[in-house]
């Protein structure tokens, strides 16, 4: 089967498509057959409906939803041409260098004004998963901070953060996932004159050494969340840790602080709520698939189908094509519901949904790997790269619900039934 009937049987598509394609090592340099660097930006260019790029390599293509414009272009072009260094970004780390080219290049700002159309926005959050994982941690982290600035009523730290954070020349970075845990507060803050006693352990904060701003969240005996929009730097009573040893999304300065009452001023303080009314809010957040995963999953699917190609192999073919269509059929579906459904509805169905796609992003990095045997064990090879970042999407934003329905999908076929003969 050529790469053109593969294209067709995906998605209908009839736009010329190279039956040659570049194979997945070639991918990876961003060389084509005669060892030019000329198509360098083929990484994840785009293809096909509803709007087309500079090359056709990325077989599985946008979601039907995203509407072709200068801006999205912009940003998608400065994010596939980060693909042939991921493996040294995350060897070497992300540097503020390069969050400055994709501010310059609106990716900051994607979301964050009123220009982009959230189609446009999960777009670029899919190009940027499948070109680099430590870039997209990085820059995943800077929308929170960005919004608490820009929604606070604390008029002067708005006035302070919010211009930076929403063109992107400032970088925010955020420390809350210890509010998903059960128990006891890890972090505490406590009201004193002026403002509030910070006290307690982060065992996370990305970006540290890249970042302008801080999001910190703590929480009072009152069942309260405090936030603060704190700059990124040393300050009494912070001790920050050096910088953690991971499995995946090494590159992105994550790092671990010990808070031994910090004083937080009143200034700097975005906004106090309910900690019930924040659960709520993270709870149909995190019940939604996220972009970044079938950005990873969309990336893999297309290095499989052109190994398939490549090889002759009718099994990774068919293999390829039968988990596109899944692809498929679970983006348009999760879209719609964050598009045309309230976000308090359907919570269920959301939540696998994101088990799913997060369970086939495991499942198609892993047969790449297998395809490409020996060679994808080399950690200058994309294969592996990203399936430790498939790994990572299982615990990243990890709540009880998302947790149990991630499990589900684990279940042997076997269970419940007979033992065989």
């Amino acid at each position: 089967m050529s790469t053109f009937s593969v294209v067709e049987r995906l998605s209908g598509m009839t736009n010329p498509v190279p039956e040659e394609t570049l194979s997945t090592e070639e991918w990876g340099t961003g060389r084509d057959r005669s060892g030019s660097c000329t198509n360098r930006l083929n990484w994840l260019s785009l293809t096909g409906p509803p709007y087309g790029g500079p090359v056709s390599h990325d077989l599985i293509g946008a979601d039907s939803r995203v509407a072709d414009s200068a801006q999205l272009r912009r940003a998608v072009t400065a994010v596939a041409a980060v693909g042939p260094d991921a493996q040294r970004l995350e060897a070497d780390g992300v540097t503020r260098a390069l969050v400055d080219e994709m501010a310059a290049a609106g990716v900051l700002s994607a979301g964050l004004v009123d220009a982009w159309t959230p189609a446009q926005v999960r777009e670029v959050h899919e190009q940027l998963a499948g070109a680099s994982g430590a870039l997209w941690f990085v820059l995943t982290q800077h929308r929170s901070p960005a919004e608490a600035a820009r929604s606070t009523t604390n008029t002067p730290l708005r006035d302070r953060w919010m211009p930076g954070l929403i063109s992107g020349q400032q970088l925010g970075a955020v420390s809350f996932a210890h509010l998903r845990r059960p128990g006891p507060p890890t972090v505490t803050a406590t009201r004193e004159q002026d403002g509030w006693r910070v006290s307690g352990r982060l065992d996370w904060v990305t970006s540290w050494g890249l970042a302008d701003v801080l999001l910190l969240m703590a929480e009072t005996e009152q069942g309260d969340v405090v936030q603060a929009l704190l700059p990124a730097s040393l300050r009494p009573g912070l001790t920050i840790g050096a910088e953690l040893r991971l499995a995946a999304m090494q590159g992105t300065s994550t790092v671990a602080a010990v808070i031994d009452g910090m004083h937080v001023e009143d200034a700097e303080v975005a906004r106090v709520l309910r900690k019930r009314d924040w659960v709520a809010a993270d709870a149909q957040r995190t019940a939604n698939a996220p972009p970044a995963v079938f950005g990873l999953a969309r990336a893999a699917l297309n290095a499989l189908i052109a190994a398939g190609e490549s090889r002759g192999s009718v099994a990774t073919r068919d293999l390829a094509l039968g988990w596109s269509q899944t692809f498929q059929q679970l983006r348009s579906r999760a879209y719609a519901l964050v598009d045309d459904v309230e976000a308090g509805e359907a919570i269920g169905e959301r939540v696998r949904l994101r088990a799913e796609i997060t369970k086939l992003a495991h499942d198609v990095t892993s047969a790449l790997i297998t395809v490409q045997a020996g060679r994808a064990m080399l950690l200058t090879a994309p294969e592996q790269r990203w399936a430790r970042e498939a790994l990572f999407s299982l615990v990243q934003a990890q709540t009880h619900v998302t947790r149990e329905a991630l499990l589900t999908t684990f279940t042997p076929a076997s269970l419940g039934r007979d033992e065989r003969s």
